[in-house]
């Protein structure tokens, strides 16, 4: 069972709007007077392709219904404490990273095959396989070339 896209979707972007709105509170406590114009831009141009980015992966994300209000709780509790408390814009970005975590892990891969049958067993790598050695020319490192090479 999966999300709907625009459910997907609007989770994405209210995910990246809040980190957006978190680091513009964030900075703009740096400034007694108010934000400068170069600021905002900068803070502009690094979040916005992040909200853009967070939306893509959410879009393409089999994101379960358990795991969306999971996010949405995180998002919605970032959302309140943004404004509210003092520290609230480094808890809302770290609220927001958590919720897209979860929209990532949706994103991974299928793994189609059992974990067991990727893995090489070393026992497997010790013994040689019977036909990469020939009858003729005994095994590299044998006793019989170390004689020859010290010659």
């Amino acid at each position: 069972m999966s999300t709907t896209l625009g459910a997907r979707t609007a989770l994405g972007v209210l995910t990246g709007a809040i980190g957006l709105v978190a680091m513009l509170r964030l900075v703009a406590g740096a400034f007694t007077g108010g934000m400068s114009g170069f600021a905002l831009g900068v803070t502009l141009v690094a979040m916005v392709p992040w909200v853009a980015y967070v939306t893509w992966r959410a879009r393409r994300s089999r994101l379960t219904p358990r795991r969306a209000l999971i996010a949405l709780g995180l998002d919605v509790l970032a959302l309140a404490l943004v404004f509210v408390l003092v520290f609230g814009p480094v808890l809302a970005l770290a609220l927001s990273f958590a919720a897209f975590v979860l929209l990532w892990i949706g994103d991974r891969p299928v793994r189609e095959r059992p974990l067991g049958e990727t893995w090489v067993r070393v026992e497997e790598l010790r013994e040689p396989a019977p036909d990469d050695l020939d009858d003729d020319e005994p095994a590299a490192g044998a006793p019989e070339d170390e004689g020859r090479a010290r010659r």
